[in-house]
C-alpha cells in the first residue's frame, strides 16, 4: 500500500504555515519564530504575573493566538481555543443575589407603624417608671 500526496482543502494561508511551505529553511524559521515566541510569553508571565483568574486567561489567550499564528501546520478552527479562553472569566464567575428574588422580604404597610411605635411607647414608660 502506498501513499499519495493529496491536497487538503484544510491548509492555511497562516504565516507560520507560509514559511514552513518554503523549504527546509522556511519550516526552521518557523520553528524558531515559534520558540522565540513561547520564550516571550515565558518572560513576560515571569516579569509581571497576572493577579486574577481573568487576566490569566486573557494573557493565555493571546499567548495562544501568537502561537497559533506562528505554528508551521495549524488551522483557523485553532483560534476557537482562545476565543473560549476570553470567554471563561465571564462564565466563572460567582452568582450575584437577585432583587428580584422570591425569598426576600416584604415588609406589610399594617406590620411598620407597629414596630416603630411599639418600640418607642415600651420605652416611654420605662424611663417614666425609672423617673
Amino acid at each position: 500500500m502506498t501513499r499519495r500526496y493529496v491536497a487538503s482543502a484544510a491548509a492555511s494561508p497562516l504565516p507560520g504555515h507560509l514559511l514552513a511551505t518554503a523549504g527546509p529553511a522556511g519550516r526552521w524559521a518557523a520553528l524558531a519564530l515559534l520558540a522565540a515566541a513561547a520564550l516571550a510569553f515565558a518572560w513576560w508571565l515571569a516579569q509581571r504575573s497576572p493577579r486574577t483568574s481573568g487576566a490569566a486567561a486573557v494573557r493565555l489567550a493571546a499567548a495562544l493566538t501568537v502561537l497559533v499564528t506562528l505554528a508551521p501546520a495549524t488551522r483557523w478552527g485553532y483560534y476557537g481555543y482562545p476565543l473560549a479562553l476570553l470567554g471563561w472569566p465571564g462564565l466563572s464567575r460567582p452568582a450575584r443575589s437577585s432583587s428580584y428574588s422570591s425569598e426576600r422580604m416584604v415588609a406589610t404597610p399594617s406590620a411598620s407603624p407597629v414596630s416603630a411605635s411599639g418600640a418607642a411607647s415600651s420605652a416611654a414608660p420605662a424611663a417614666s417608671a425609672a423617673g
